[in-house]
């Protein structure tokens, strides 16, 4: 560090060492009880402790305040300023013991409660603590009411002969540093470039030639930053475009999957259809040959024409029975069942309805 630099510490402080001495003599002494005000606990409890010389008129204020400023000194000097010396557990203790006293009775129940176990905490300490040497030393202060009318003007012409130092003392330090430091910015010598070391004749930490190249560093990043950028870019659409083609190709895929399901549950049911073609083709041949066998069997000579054999009642059978197999051999030979199969079992079943019916009528006329 240069002898340059040193001496604008010295000098601004040389300046400063009188009027910081002259602050500290004329300041404002140690904040004492009289001066600090009670906070909102304090002035609730010596309220409540002086309740009864609360005075009716005018002219009893002062001993209503000799009450509140003593009660106030011997609070502060047991239990500190706004019962700071009160540990955690007394606290707790106190809230848990008075708590319900605000609920149940009101703010005048709660101070009771609270004063009472405060005047217990204090006799308990001062009984702990040893007597002091002199009593009349820690005796608190008695203010005669002439006193405590001529103190707050006393303090007030006090205050305000300081301020009037303060702020005399703060323009002289204001004026005496900017002259300082205004003629130190016209002796200080030319500054240099921080990275080629070249004089500046500018503000700045950068010459010319370095800003510009610094200029070019800066656009040359924000045009890599793009060109990486573009590149990501161009990547991820690339990727998007392969994606969406590989999901149009197995789209595809399982469309002519789907579609070869279809064909092949066609041509199944193409083949089930010809095969339940074939077999009733099958069963059709089948029933024409049974039919066509049995007709050979049933087939009885014309000069043979028995009624009784072709509707398969004995002999000496009743009207009813004739009536009755009669109906049964025509349900059995009609022609209109045999309508699907070949002309032979169409033929077959006409000639057997028309036996049936000259069955029918040979024995009807028989008496």
């Amino acid at each position: 560090m240069s002898a340059r630099r040193l001496s604008v510490p010295l000098i601004v402080w040389g300046l400063m060492a009188p009027f910081t001495a002259m602050l500290l003599g004329a300041g404002p002494q140690p904040v004492t009880p009289e001066s600090d005000g009670p906070t909102a606990i304090e002035q609730a409890l010596i309220e409540h402790a002086c309740r009864a010389t609360r005075p009716s008129t005018s002219l009893e204020n002062n001993a209503y305040d000799e009450c509140l400023s003593t009660q106030l000194v011997s609070m502060r000097a047991d239990l500190g300023r706004d019962l700071t010396g009160l540990s955690a557990s007394e606290r707790r203790t106190l809230d848990s013991v008075c708590g319900d006293m605000r609920a149940a009775g009101g703010r005048e129940a709660y101070l009771e409660c609270l004063s009472a176990r405060l005047v217990t905490l204090r006799n308990r300490r001062r009984s702990a603590k040893p007597a002091p040497l002199d009593a009349t030393a820690l005796a608190p202060p008695v203010v005669s009411a002439p006193t405590a009318s001529a103190a707050p003007a006393a303090r007030q012409a006090s205050w305000w002969s300081s301020g009037l130092w303060i702020g005399a003392a703060l323009l002289t330090s204001v004026v005496a540093v900017g002259g300082v430091l205004l003629a130190l910015k016209a002796r200080r010598a030319p500054r240099t470039c921080r990275v080629c070391g070249a004089d500046l004749l500018e503000s700045g930490g950068l010459c010319q030639t370095c800003r510009h190249e610094a200029a070019e560093a800066v656009r040359s990043a924000a045009a890599e930053r793009d060109h990486e950028q573009r590149a990501q870019q161009a990547e991820a659409e690339e990727e998007r475009r392969q994606t969406a083609h590989m999901e149009d190709m197995r789209l595809q895929i399982a469309l002519q999957e789907e579609a070869d399901a279809t064909l092949r549950q066609q041509a199944g049911l193409r083949q089930q259809e010809e095969d339940a073609r074939e077999r009733e083709a099958g069963a059709l041949q089948r029933l024409e040959e049974e039919v066509l066998l049995r007709s050979q069997h049933d087939i009885v000579p014309r000069d043979e024409f028995d009624p009784y054999t072709v509707l398969g009642v004995p002999r000496g059978a009743s009207t009813e029975d004739i009536g009755v197999a009669y109906q049964e051999a025509k349900l059995k030979y009609d022609p209109d069942q045999v309508t699907h199969l070949s002309v032979d079992v169409q033929q077959h079943f006409k000639a057997k309805a028309q036996a049936v019916e000259r069955a029918y009528q040979s024995l009807s006329e028989t008496p």
